[in-house]
C-alpha cells in the first residue's frame, strides 16, 4: 500500500503542474512561439506556440502518472523495493514541476538566468 500513497503524492504534484500551466496559459504574447527542435546547424527548425507550450509538460506528466498507477506492484527489477521505484518517479515529477515553474516565470516576462 505504500506504493499507492506515492501515487497520490505524485498526483498532487501533477495537479500542481496543471495549475501552474493554466495560471500562465494566456500569459504568452500573441503569436509567441518556443523552439522545440534544433537542426544539425544548431538553428531551431521546429516551433510550437500558444497553449501547446504550456500544456505539453503537464500532459507528459499525466501520462507517466497514469502508467505508474496502472503498473503492477512488482514491475520493478527483482530485489528493488517498490519505495525506490516510486521515489525515482517522484523525482521525475518534481523535475517536471521545476520545468513548469521555469516556463511560468518566462511566460510572465521575467528572466530566469
Amino acid at each position: 500500500m505504500r506504493g499507492r500513497l506515492a501515487v497520490w503524492r505524485n498526483a498532487v504534484v501533477v495537479a500542481a503542474i496543471f495549475a501552474i500551466a493554466f495560471w500562465t496559459l494566456h500569459a504568452l504574447p500573441a503569436g509567441g512561439q518556443v523552439a522545440t527542435h534544433w537542426g544539425s546547424d544548431q538553428r531551431p527548425d521546429l516551433w510550437i506556440g500558444g497553449a501547446a507550450v504550456q500544456l505539453i509538460n503537464p500532459i507528459v506528466a499525466l501520462v507517466v502518472l497514469f502508467l505508474l498507477a496502472m503498473a503492477p506492484q512488482g514491475f520493478a527489477a527483482r530485489g528493488t523495493p517498490a519505495n525506490t521505484v516510486h521515489a525515482r518517479f517522484s523525482g521525475f515529477f518534481l523535475a517536471q514541476l521545476a520545468i513548469q515553474l521555469l516556463l511560468a516565470i518566462q511566460a510572465r516576462g521575467y528572466t530566469v538566468f
